[in-house]
């Protein structure tokens, strides 16, 4: 029989395999940014080479930073969105494990402890049978005397009775 703790490390990955994933995705995102942030800066470059930027082209200026602060807030948003979900099923896949061996350890102590109580509550009861048992009383010792006479009278009885048919 396999318990739900057995069966968890069969979904873990192996080795350095989640932290090679991680630092590659790490790596990705940073050189994208550096990357963008670099094409930003040349195209700025050229714009003020070109003289595009004056007064009456501050669109132009909006429009460049707005392109740049958006593909740098999208790759980094996915980023820490993608990494905060994983370090979420992380916690909770441990979260579940540790519930699991509580539950089981909790089990156990209670068959354990409902093992001793029934044990327990046999050797109470034994016990009291065998004080009752071994107990002589002045009414338990006349009754054991008073039997044997009794059965003794009631034959002496039964005999002149049947004498007398």
């Amino acid at each position: 029989m396999v318990t739900g703790a057995d069966t968890s490390k069969t979904n873990q990955p192996r080795g350095d395999c989640a932290n090679s994933v991680s630092a590659w995705s790490y790596h990705l995102v940073r050189n994208a940014v550096f990357s963008v942030t670099g094409a930003f800066i040349l195209v700025m470059g050229l714009f003020a080479w070109l003289e595009v930027f004056n007064t009456d082209n501050a669109a132009n200026v909006t429009v460049a930073l707005s392109s740049l602060f958006g593909i740098s807030g999208t790759l980094v948003g996915a980023y820490f969105g993608i990494k905060a979900s994983s370090d979420a099923r992380d916690s909770s896949a441990a979260t579940a494990q540790q519930a699991v061996r509580d539950q089981i350890e909790t089990s156990q102590q209670t068959v354990k402890d409902q093992k001793e109580s029934v044990t327990q509550a046999v050797d109470k009861t034994l016990a009291a049978a065998s004080q009752k048992a071994r107990r002589v009383t002045p009414t338990s010792a006349a009754l054991a005397t008073l039997i044997p006479i009794a059965g003794g009278a009631g034959l002496l009885v039964l005999r002149h009775y049947l004498k007398r048919m």
